[in-house]
């Protein structure tokens, strides 16, 4: 089954004693399938580029897959397991960082219309802490809106 939402996505970066804000709304598609949750969507570049994203909410872990970022180019995955440092590969203009994610919270809550994922973690790059993290996603169905 998949469903037309609308996915608010909201971003807390903090760290170096500051604290940055993010919040994108997007339209995208959520599906149920083998007893994982998926939302398909996309985002632009500032360049103009088109970038596809898949979240997988999976019972042991989230896993955030970015494809379309050149011809190329591997895809970025971003894997959150609660309570583990996880290998990450994400890439920038620069080129593929591989980093570390250490989760500390996955919260899903679900209802027949919605659902709304609560992740907080860290990222590091070699050993070093770069930024905690907060993301909130929330996705609602139009067929109810």
């Amino acid at each position: 089954m998949t469903k037309e939402v609308r996915l608010t996505i909201t971003g807390i970066q903090s760290g170096y004693g500051q604290e940055d804000v993010s919040e994108v709304t997007t339209m995208g598609q959520y599906h149920e399938k083998g007893g994982r949750r998926y939302l398909f969507y996309s985002e632009y570049t500032e360049e103009g580029q088109i970038i596809k994203n898949r979240l997988t909410i999976d019972p042991e872990y989230v896993e955030l897959r970015k494809t379309g970022q050149g011809e190329s180019a591997s895809p970025s995955v971003l894997t959150f397991r609660l309570g583990q440092m996880v290998p990450c590969r994400y890439l920038t203009p620069m080129g593929y960082m591989e980093l570390t994610s250490d989760t500390r919270e996955i919260a899903l809550k679900t209802r027949e219309d919605s659902l709304i994922l609560n992740l907080q973690y860290s990222l590091i790059l070699h050993g070093s802490l770069m930024a905690d993290y907060r993301l909130t996603i929330r996705a609602e169905s139009l067929m109810n809106a």
